[in-house]
C-alpha cells in the first residue's frame, strides 16, 4: 500500500471514529414524541368524535348510563360497557348484534317485563330521532341490519329477493322473503318504508 493511500485510509477511519464518539457523548436534543391515546370515560361529559357515538344504556344492566363507544359498535358492546346484563335481563328480546346509532337509547327489559308496543323507542332499533326510516327498496345489507330481528342472513335474503323480483310494492311482500315472518314484519313495520 502506498503512503498516500495509508494516510487517506487513516483520515477516513479517524473521521468515522470521531463521529461515532460524538454520537455517543453528546446529549440528545429535542423531546421524544409521545403518542396520545385517549380512552373515553363513560359519563364524563365526553362528546363524540366522528369515530365515536354516545349511547344511553338503561334497564336490566349493572351500571346504567351514557357510554361513549366506537362508531359501528353493536348492542352487545354497549351492554358490556354498562357492566353486563343483570341476572334478570331478558336477552332473548334484544338483538345483541344490532348496530348502534349516536344518541340511541338502549333499553334491556327484565324477564316477564311488559314493554308497551307503542313504546318501541325503548327497544334497540326502535324508532326515535336517531333511527331514521329504512327504505327497503334501496337499503344495503348494513342498513337493513339496523332493523330489529334482521341479521346478516335475513339482510342477504332481502337483497336477494329484491334483485330477483324488483322493488317491493308493499310492506307485506316482505313475508315472501325466506326467514321473514309476521312477528319480524310487525317489529320493523314502523321503521321501514318503500321509499320514493
Amino acid at each position: 500500500m502506498k503512503t498516500w493511500q495509508a494516510v487517506s485510509l487513516g483520515v477516513i477511519v479517524g473521521l468515522l471514529l470521531s463521529g461515532l464518539i460524538l454520537l455517543l457523548v453528546l446529549p440528545q436534543r429535542g423531546e421524544p414524541i409521545q403518542l396520545a391515546t385517549s380512552t373515553p370515560d363513560a359519563g364524563a361529559g365526553n362528546t363524540p368524535t366522528p369515530d365515536t357515538i354516545e349511547v344511553y344504556v338503561i334497564g336490566a344492566v349493572t351500571n346504567p348510563g351514557v357510554y361513549v363507544l366506537p362508531a359501528g359498535s353493536r348492542v352487545h358492546e354497549a351492554v358490556t360497557s354498562a357492566g353486563g346484563a343483570a341476572a334478570d335481563a331478558d336477552l332473548e328480546r334484544v338483538n345483541l348484534s344490532a348496530f348502534l346509532a349516536d344518541g340511541q337509547r338502549l333499553y334491556l327489559p327484565c324477564v316477564g317485563e311488559l314493554v308497551p308496543s307503542e313504546d318501541t323507542s325503548r327497544l334497540p332499533g326502535g324508532p326515535d330521532a336517531s333511527s331514521p326510516m329504512v327504505n327497503i327498496n334501496s337499503a344495503d345489507a348494513q342498513t337493513l341490519m339496523t332493523l330489529p330481528g334482521i341479521g346478516e342472513t335475513k339482510a342477504a335474503a332481502i337483497l336477494s329477493y329484491r334483485s330477483l323480483h324488483g322493488p317491493f310494492t308493499s310492506l307485506e311482500e316482505l313475508l315472501n322473503v325466506p326467514g321473514i315472518g309476521q312477528a319480524i314484519l310487525d317489529d320493523i313495520r314502523s321503521r321501514i318504508t318503500l321509499g320514493p
